[in-house]
């Protein structure tokens, strides 16, 4: 239990880090747990090793966020023989390698560029629902912008197209907006399997919701936390249960398409009523009669 980041804005309450590995499907096979202090991105390669020394693995692809990801990150899943596909942050790269990029995609689905960096091999893509969206996102930022330049009050946080000339002077980042319409609609990932086809390699980066949805059972229907502990053990104890109950929520949903909250909604509809001879202290049980929906839960 430490104090750290918190993503809550709860800095001055005690917590720990969950990292939390799970398959394609979404079902978890691994979790480690660390001090609430530890940087996220320090969690990444541990837990990653561990599972891979726990279950005897050869031939490992991570799959994971630009959030999860440092140049040393990389460097470390290469040096211990590791695949990787990771988001990458193509707003940070130079505008000559923008400007390729664009051109070689020419705002056209389903190509793609691959680019040589020192952070694996680039590939990018074009959407037209991504490029709508980014164009969207970008006109509300630039009314942001107008009206944080054109308005006297000031502001804790500036909008993301304003600029600082100085201290009393605003004004629009032309040059960033110009970037901004250079990308719009590309999306990129760097990889080390260079051989793979690059829509396998976007596929499975598309795969990832199913971590940020693990993560939302794990705290929402399982009630993870708060966690009412103060011993390690105590606290170890606690996430194995809701470990355990992922797991077996991720078994239900896979074999009956419903959600675990929809689940435990079918659930508390079933009712059975039990009957007591007292003269022989026999007991019988009669359920309900159970519909289709009831039934598809049971094996």
């Amino acid at each position: 239990r430490k104090n750290g980041f918190s993503k809550d804005n709860k800095s001055n309450q005690p917590q720990i880090l969950i990292g939390l590995l799970v398959n394609r499907d979404g079902y978890p096979v691994s979790f480690d747990i660390f001090q609430g202090n530890t940087f996220e991105g320090h969690t990444f390669i541990p837990s990653i090793l561990n599972l891979k020394r726990k279950r005897n693995i050869k031939n490992l692809t991570i799959v994971a966020d630009a959030g999860m990801i440092s140049f040393k990150n990389i460097t470390e899943l290469q040096n211990h023989g590791l695949g990787y596909i990771v988001g990458a942050r193509i707003g940070n790269l130079k505008e000559n390698i923008l400007q390729e990029i664009s051109n070689s995609l020419h705002q056209t689905e389903n190509i793609f560029s691959k680019t040589e960096t020192d952070k694996g091999l680039l590939i990018c893509d074009y959407s037209v629902k991504r490029a709508n969206k980014n164009r969207s996102d970008r006109k509300k930022q630039i009314l942001r912008a107008e009206f944080q330049i054109n308005s006297q009050s000031k502001f804790t946080k500036r909008a993301r197209f304003v600029l600082q000339e100085n201290k009393n002077i605003l004004k629009l980042n032309e040059d960033l907006i110009k970037k901004d319409e250079l990308i719009e609609g590309i999306k990129g990932y760097y990889t080390n399997l260079k051989t793979t086809n690059p829509k396998l390699i976007i596929a499975r980066y598309k795969d990832l919701w199913h971590v940020e949805k693990s993560f939302r059972i794990a705290k929402s229907d399982l009630m993870a936390r708060p966690i009412f502990h103060f011993k390690e053990t105590s606290i170890k104890a606690h996430i194995l249960i809701i470990f355990i109950s992922l797991a077996i929520s991720k078994s239900i949903e896979l074999k009956t398409n419903n959600s675990i909250r929809k689940t435990k909604e079918i659930i508390w509809k079933i009712e059975d009523i039990t009957l007591k001879d007292n003269l022989t202290n026999k007991q019988i049980t009669k359920r309900m009669q159970i519909n289709a929906e009831i039934k598809n839960l049971y094996p």
